[in-house]
């Protein structure tokens, strides 16, 4: 069981690890300030967030200290963190508010352009900006995901993870509504950049959406948790 637990918390910590803001690398456009504001915001409410989730790790070794030194059974703690570890990984559907993002590819253009179509890449663009905004669960058509899951074409369609995706593709996102819709209405921001290469983005405020669990666990094929020193 311990070593169970060793498993469960490396794939937690890498979860958590890769939910950081990616940014692409390229130069970016100049923002007014408040456009910077609202990232220096969202920002803070990223690291708040990981410092919470720390303090609740902390406070769970505590609890299991605290037991053996009590000499209580662990089970109801270890009961209770494995359920915040199935919630983190994504194992359990969730609901909540946050906002719909549809996306699909433009009409021909004059003179023969062909019509702009949806890559891997813009899908993969809008969930990193989702979840820098504070995302905390995600799903693509239907589908869970995590930060680490990929986006890529394969076979002329889109797949994510295993699974092949069509147009239109909607991307559910739980979270801080404002916050969310705020970092893809940024000025000269990713969405923008979509938008004015053809590619139709639509956003939409929920009250509630409901995301599924997802449909297979999370598996390592390479990495393993550090042995105790």
């Amino acid at each position: 069981m311990a070593l169970f637990l060793v498993a469960v918390g490396f794939m937690v910590v890498a979860q958590m690890r890769a939910r950081q803001p990616i940014r692409q690398a390229g130069a970016l456009p100049s923002w007014r300030l408040p456009e910077l504001a609202v990232l220096v915001r969202q920002q803070e409410d990223a690291r708040r967030l990981l410092e919470t989730e720390v303090d609740a790790l902390r406070r769970g070794a505590r609890d299991y200290e605290a037991a053996i030194v009590e000499g209580r059974g662990l089970s109801d703690a270890m009961a209770r963190e494995l359920a915040r570890y199935r919630l983190v990984l994504g194992l359990v559907p969730v609901e909540g508010p946050g906002v719909r993002v549809v996306a699909r590819g433009g009409a021909p253009g004059m003179g023969g352009i062909l019509p702009s179509a949806v890559e891997a890449q813009d899908l993969s663009g809008v969930a990193n900006e989702l979840w820098s905004a504070g995302a905390e669960a995600m799903a693509v058509n239907g589908i869970r995901v995590l930060a680490t899951t990929g986006i890529r074409l394969a076979g002329g369609a889109l797949q994510v993870g295993p699974t092949a995706v069509f147009p239109p593709y909607r991307i559910e996102a739980i979270g801080d509504p404002a916050a969310l819709q705020a970092a893809l209405a940024i000025r000269g921001g990713f969405v923008e950049g979509l938008r004015s290469a053809g590619i139709q983005v639509a956003v939409q405020v929920h009250e509630r959406l409901r995301i599924p669990a997802r449909r297979t666990a999370e598996s390592f094929r390479y990495a393993r948790p550090k042995p105790d020193q």
